[in-house]
């Protein structure tokens, strides 16, 4: 039989600082970073004048210097049975340390383990000359603790941590770092979520599984025992299926397997997880978002896990009270739920929370694995997961009952003739292909369940909101025709980063018909105080949250519509929806107002657009770049225009679609092509001109009816049906080049309003309003335009491209 490799201390030694480094220490020697570094490991504390007089020579493994005369003594040992025997070696250390009178070592420390095996810790924190364990939210601490910690048990004196908040950066990364240890333990990507619910399901008691068990099927039969056994405790033994731990059926993937638990369990451990478990965010949704996002059949389900701190806004802003019952029929991994017990939480009494807990959650899932999840997460609320249930949703009724004197639900497969539902809160599975479920069904259901003057809140996809056919008949026929609109917002475009999808929220409440005189409350939160980084969305200080600064204004107006909210250009805005609107668009965009520009603003977009134009003349060798025409001559002062007014687009232009759709069966060719991209104005290639297809002039601008980019061609061309041309018509015919250049910049300005979701087709584009400079008595004041455009760069030489253009067509 082979020979069990020894456990030695050098293990821990590695441990121990990659640890104080993850929990935020500056783990360099202070003697050799000029006080800057806090951690000496082993002799190198001997430097220290009042540590080697108390220690001779003997040391630690680690002593951290929290302050210039609190420092924290770290002992390790080999294996787990020696714990206790760490512990005790600290503190003989620090309290020889202390008596000497020049430090004080007020925190000790015991780790004990080795690399195979994983590393146990325990802390403790001098109190009235005792040593006593730390607890965080009622649990003992699993990990070394970080100098905030260290910080507040200070403060406190006190060695129990309440409300202690999650740093949200560390578990992301953590549990980034879990999925790589499950992806190198062959872990299937779809299996590594439930395999994450089974190992915390294992370590809720007080005893933790066997991790020094060798034999993987020894190991993984008494996780899954744990398992059963808190799922059956909470009548929910019906998921196990879903959080039982396989056995590779290959015994070479065996040892893989094993090791990819431990190390996991370790990093759990690492992370205090059980004190996690008792707090009041929604860490375990951050790991799954993780986990999920690398499964494939998530996405193919259309399932988009909420961030976690949309629930928590959500539940906020709808004000969930102890006496409401909340319901969420497409709960995924429980997110919004979990949010609002914790919402409540916060708000009421024990008792009110206990029987919120049992009585008024409710949550179906169609897939069972993630439902076993949501199950997993509600029971480290202590409560709730009865009342999560798999399967379709439509087939599920909610019945009033009463339960233990309060009033409750119970699902039946009836409809219930009076629904008991006081909120719902909701991110329906978005619809993918053309045979899936509308979006629109989840939330007609989710209202059904609803009582009369209920609250909803739903994220749905933009389209959803502006699409025709069915969509159109749906928010005409039910939401304006059967309910009210309270307030739609258009969210972050990366709010479900890495998925690619606009999505607005919208509230609305239950079984009156909108009046048209009912104000909604539009907004565009396009920032959440998130950044991109490293493949993730972190909360960042140089992010602007949107959310955040219509927050209070959102929750006041959902309970009183008829309060007077300010109107802010291009942000938000209280307004009735527009009835004559035979589209129905039911989004901001379609409603908030463009700002006034600033001549600052305009010049600048003026100076861009003309360095863009410069550089497609050049491309097409059409530049004049005669010498006289690039000297710097002095460019003309701009005023600040004091007169907009707004113009519709059609009462400038003529508007048509381009001539033909594919570039693919044309043949290359002299003509210059425009289509639909945002770059080079439009321009695709050079192609021959199909038939039927007309040349149009320069001067002509273009708009893509994908992004909404507007461009005046300096060229005869030829265009797309995915472009829009706008030829200027009656009073407006013989508008100078600088004008239309004016408009262009006006038409860009308006571009926010434009989206993959809402493209700018005719019958929408026509709609458009843009903001021009008018003189006193209300005309268009060419003379203002005419001197933004002229103070451009390069404007000469693309006036004279314009010149040699017309004089080759014969004008």
């Amino acid at each position: 039989m082979p020979r069990r490799p020894r456990s030695t201390e050098v293990d821990a030694y590695v441990f121990i600082k990659e640890n104080l480094k993850l929990r935020g220490w500056d783990v360099r020697n202070p003697d050799r970073t000029e006080g800057v570094g806090q951690v000496y490991t082993q002799n190198e504390c001997l430097s220290h004048p009042a540590i080697a007089q108390a220690l001779s020579l003997d040391r630690p493994e680690n002593v951290v210097m929290v302050t210039e005369r609190i420092v924290w003594i770290i002992e390790a040992k080999s294996t787990h049975q020696q714990l206790r025997i760490a512990l005790a070696e600290a503190e003989c250390y620090a309290r020889r340390i202390t008596a000497l009178g020049r430090l004080e070592a007020a925190f000790i420390s015991g780790v004990a383990g080795n690399s195979l095996d994983t590393f146990l810790v325990r802390n403790r924190v001098l109190i009235d000359d005792n040593y006593v364990s730390i607890d965080i939210n009622g649990v003992e601490t699993t990990s070394l603790l970080s100098p905030t910690d260290c910080q507040r048990i200070l403060d406190s004196n006190e060695p129990n941590l309440d409300d202690t908040p999650i740093d949200e950066k560390l578990f992301l990364d953590r549990a980034e770092h879990i999925n790589r240890i499950l992806h190198l333990g062959a872990v299937n990507p779809h299996q590594r979520a439930s395999v994450m619910a089974a190992l915390l399901l294992s370590m809720i008691g007080e005893t933790m599984p066997n991790i020094e068990e060798r034999d993987a099927a020894i190991l993984i039969g008494d996780i899954n025992s744990r398992v059963r056994a808190v799922l059956r405790s909470q009548q929910k033994e019906g998921f196990f299926d879903y959080t039982r731990l396989p056995l590779p059926a290959s015994t070479d993937n065996h040892v893989k397997f094993r090791k990819a638990l431990v190390e996991t369990i370790q990093e759990l451990l690492n992370l205090n997880i059980r004190s996690a478990m008792n707090s009041g965010a929604d860490w375990l949704g951050a790991f799954y978002e993780v986990f999920l996002k690398y499964a494939s059949w998530a996405q193919d389900l259309g399932i988009v896990l909420t961030p976690r701190h949309i629930t928590k806004y959500i539940a906020d802003v709808m004000d969930v009270r102890p006496q409401d019952i909340v319901f969420d029929p497409t709960c995924g991994t429980g997110g919004f739920l979990v949010a609002a017990l914790d919402y409540v939480k916060q708000r009421s009494s024990p008792h009110q929370l206990g029987n919120f807990k049992r009585h008024s959650v409710f949550g179906i899932e169609q897939d069972a694995g993630v439902a076993a999840l949501a199950v997993v997460n509600m029971i480290f609320r202590g409560d709730g997961k009865n009342n999560i249930v798999e399967g379709n949703c439509f087939a599920k009724h909610l019945l009033p009952t009463v339960t233990d004197g309060v009033q409750s639900a119970q699902y039946s497969s009836s409809t219930p003739d009076v629904p008991v539902v006081s909120k719902v809160m909701m991110n329906p599975p978005f619809s993918l292909k053309r045979g899936d479920e509308k979006e629109f069904r989840f939330v007609d259901h989710a209202l059904s369940q609803l009582e009369h003057g209920g609250l909803l809140f739903s994220v749905l996809p933009y389209s959803a909101m502006v699409r025709p056919g069915a969509y159109r008949g749906w928010r005409r026929d039910s939401l304006l025709a059967k309910h009210t609109i309270k307030a739609i917002i258009t969210l972050p475009i990366d709010l479900f980063y890495p998925v690619g999808v606009t999505t607005v929220g919208v509230f609305i409440s239950k079984g009156t018909p909108h009046n048209r005189s009912d104000s909604v409350l539009w907004a565009r939160a396009l920032n959440d105080g998130l950044l991109k980084s490293k493949g993730r969305r972190l909360p960042s200080i140089r992010a602007t949250d949107d959310l955040s600064t219509i927050q209070q204004t959102l929750r006041a107006f959902l309970q009183n519509p008829s309060m007077s909210v300010p109107n802010q250009d291009q942000f938000l805005k209280a307004s009735p929806i527009d009835f004559n609107d035979s589209l129905v668009e039911l989004v901001p965009e379609a409603y908030l107002d463009q700002s006034v520009p600033t001549a600052h603003a305009v010049a600048q977009e003026a100076a861009r657009a003309m360095r863009e134009l410069f550089a497609v003349l050049i491309k097409t060798d059409n530049a004049c770049l005669r010498p006289d025409l690039l000297s710097d001559l002095p460019t003309r002062q701009v005023p600040e225009n004091t007169h907009w007014s707004l113009f519709n687009i059609t009462e400038l232009f003529d508007l048509k679609r381009g001539d033909f759709h594919s570039l693919a069966n044309l043949d290359p060719g002299a003509q210059p092509t425009i289509s639909r991209v945002g770059t080079d104005c439009g321009l695709v290639g050079f192609y021959e001109r199909p038939d039927k297809a007309e040349v149009y002039r320069p001067g002509t601008i273009t708009v893509s009816t994908v992004s909404g980019d507007s461009f005046v061609q300096p060229v005869p061309f030829i265009a797309t049906d995915n472009v829009l041309l706008c030829t200027p018509k009656g009073a407006f015919e013989n508008l100078r080049l600088t004008s239309l250049f004016f408009v262009q910049l006006m038409l860009n300005e308006v571009k926010w309003r434009w989206s993959y979701g809402r493209q700018p087709y005719i019958a929408k584009f026509a709609t458009t309003q843009i903001r021009l400079p008018t003189t006193a008595g209300g005309g268009i004041d060419e003379e203002y335009m005419a001197a933004v455009i002229e103070s451009a760069p390069h404007w000469r030489v693309i006036e004279a491209a314009f010149d040699r253009q017309e004089d080759r067509i014969g004008v």
